[in-house]
């Protein structure tokens, strides 16, 4: 009976412990660093999207991988996978370069909507996984923002 109990103790001890190890949701922010357009077809778009991963938390965390989705204005626009291997140091950030793929319903979808609205903003967000090495859990991620066209003045000429 004793063995019994203890086992389940041992059990559980090793389990918090493997909880304590495991990097938190809030640990990570990711953000879109830059974006340019690698080839485009009559049914897709490739684009190179660099992310941001920032990792706030006391302990360096290697990532093994990443998904995600990217919506602009409220409508799906892109989606990718990532299996770059990344170690980022404790406080610090990572940049993690992506292929992701559009489809021409996603790039419709954005050019009905810049009609209908006419947007002064792209409100954007990025939500999926990042897969640490060390778990066999991933953890979420969900960031939003806006890019404002107003904002975005040319330089004036100097004379």
């Amino acid at each position: 009976m004793f063995l019994k109990y203890s086992s389940v103790f041992l059990f559980l001890l090793v389990l918090s412990g493997c909880a304590s190890v495991v990097p938190r949701a809030d640990q990570f922010k990711v953000n879109i660093s830059s974006m340019r357009m690698l080839e485009s077809t009559l049914m897709e778009q490739r684009f190179q999207v660099s992310l941001r991963v920032m990792n706030r938390g006391r302990e360096a965390v290697s990532i093994d991988g990443m998904s995600f989705d990217i919506e602009l204005n409220g409508k799906d626009f892109a989606s990718g996978v990532s299996n770059e291997k990344v170690t980022i140091p404790a406080f610090s950030e990572g940049i993690v370069s992506v292929n992701v793929t559009s489809t021409i319903f996603g790039v419709i979808r954005q050019l009905q909507g810049m009609q209908q609205n006419k947007p002064k903003a792209f409100h954007y967000q990025i939500s999926g996984s990042i897969y640490p090495s060390n778990s066999l859990l991933s953890i979420p991620f969900k960031e939003e923002g806006e890019i404002d066209f107003n904002a975005a003045t040319p330089p004036k000429k100097i004379i």
